[in-house]
């Protein structure tokens, strides 16, 4: 068995020699085989391209996406990326991962051709895609070939749009056709095929709902069919309209289709800031693909995306009162922190401030309270009182404001004035002690004078 080889995707009928496999060799007894496998399921090799320009579409006019699964032995496919090249031009560019594990599982992938990576051109065309895994020392590749064709117009004719199959008329009639149509029954035509998706943001994708959101999609429906494509932002999408008049939170998108303004194969629409429905949070974006007319049907694609807003939330007001208080040395300021609006105490707000250029800082408590005593220097010069304020608390505007009071000096509580006790022993104790000083007094200055009068009188 030496030089037998071990496949990890089967080959199909429409697989090229340039589609990769996964071969390891046996000469070993037991065979080791690559863990990991990579398969492009469409467009698949000599299918044709549409081109125009850098626009892709496929032969019914929807605009061409890479898509394909990959496989692990162990099961786990959020630890790898998958990208594709066409025509080895380089770099690689990234697919976004679409399995049931979100944008980081790639057990199925797919790619959007756009503007900046558009190398397709007429005739034959290769697009390669890799699995790379454990920091990209297990990879595969697969490759399918392509035929580019230059738009013209009109698409090929396709089979797939309206397929014969009268077991699906006879389970679908009786919901979705009309009395007319059903007549048709003899004739086997089956609904057609439709469907819708959205292709960009990504499910679990995280969006700035302050930036404009781009949304883009892809549908498909028969050329024949009047269709158009409704989105709708949000978690409350509203009425599920069955046609573009009913009012309801759907808005219409903008057609994208090779074919014009009436072609919704390939839509989007850009969702301003602060004129949508989203949310911070996880939010939905719900498509709906509408069908008039020949058939009536109705499609929806749902996508899950994380928004965010650097935007600060809406911040409450807060009123700040500041009174003096206390008396003599005492004096303190007081102030107060209460809601704007419902004029509770707001308790724990960083209070900063000064006197007369003194800073103080702290909080408030329970009571939305926060005092600090004036200092003694500012009290003792008399001067005026200037007091500023700056407080700030969680959920609420931070607040400024200023007041001033009249400077008043601390007054002793004595009535009479302190003396010495030198002035003390000349104060007189009691009555006759003081009437035996004025008789001195009166001796002495009469002696002053030449007169010798004995005092007291009589």
């Amino acid at each position: 068995m030496s030089g037998a080889s071990a496949q990890i995707l089967p080959q199909s009928k429409s697989q090229n020699s340039d589609a990769a496999t996964i071969t390891a060799p046996s000469s070993t007894p037991s065979l080791v085989k690559n863990p990991y496998g990579i398969r492009i399921t469409n467009p698949t090799t000599g299918d044709q391209v549409l081109i125009n320009g850098t626009d892709y579409f496929d032969s019914t006019g929807k605009r061409l996406s890479v898509e394909g699964f990959s496989i692990s032995n162990n099961g786990n496919l959020t630890n790898c990326d998958v990208s594709i090249v066409t025509n080895s031009i380089f770099p690689y560019q990234s697919a976004n991962g679409s399995g049931p594990l979100g944008v980081k599982d790639y057990s199925k992938w797919n790619y959007k051709f756009n503007s900046k990576y558009a190398n397709l051109h007429e005739g034959s065309n290769k697009i390669t895609s890799k699995l790379a895994c454990e920091g990209g020392t297990a990879k595969a590749y697969y490759s399918v070939n392509v035929t580019g064709t230059n738009f013209t117009g009109t698409f090929p004719k396709s089979a797939t749009n309206l397929a014969l199959a009268s077991e699906n008329l006879k389970s679908t009639s009786q919901n979705n056709l009309s009395s007319s149509v059903t007549d048709l029954a003899s004739e086997d035509l089956a609904l057609p095929v439709t469907g819708i998706e959205i292709d960009s943001p990504s499910n679990g994708e995280v969006i700035n709902i302050d930036k404009p959101i781009h949304i883009n999609g892809s549908s498909e429906y028969p050329n024949n069919y009047d269709c158009e494509v409704l989105l709708a932002d949000g978690n409350t999408a509203g009425v599920i309209a069955p046609t573009s008049a009913n009012q309801s939170n759907f808005k219409k998108t903008n057609p994208g289709g090779i074919n014009g303004t009436s072609d919704y194969r390939s839509w989007s629409i850009v969702l301003e800031p602060g004129l949508n429905n989203l949310k911070n949070g996880s939010q939905s974006i719900t498509a709906k693909l509408q069908c008039y007319s020949p058939l009536s049907s109705v499609k929806f694609a749902k996508v899950n995306v994380i928004t965010n807003t650097s935007k600060p939330l809406e911040l409450k007001t807060m009123d700040v009162s500041i009174d003096k208080t206390g008396q003599g040395a005492n004096q303190k300021i007081v102030i107060g922190v209460n809601d704007a609006i419902t004029n509770d105490p707001l308790a724990n707000s960083e209070i900063t401030g000064s006197i007369n250029d003194n800073p103080f800082s702290g909080t408030t408590d329970s009571l939305g309270k926060y005092s600090v005593t004036i200092p003694s220097s500012v009290i003792d010069s008399g001067a005026t009182i200037d007091v500023s304020v700056s407080t700030s608390v969680d959920g609420y505007k931070i607040k400024k404001t200023s007041t001033t009071f009249e400077g008043s000096p601390a007054v002793t509580d004595e009535t009479t004035p302190r003396t010495s006790d030198t002035d003390n022993r000349d104060i007189p104790n009691n009555e006759e002690d003081l009437a035996d000083k004025i008789f001195d007094d009166v001796q002495k200055q009469l002696s002053e004078q030449g007169i010798n009068i004995p005092l007291p009188f009589g």
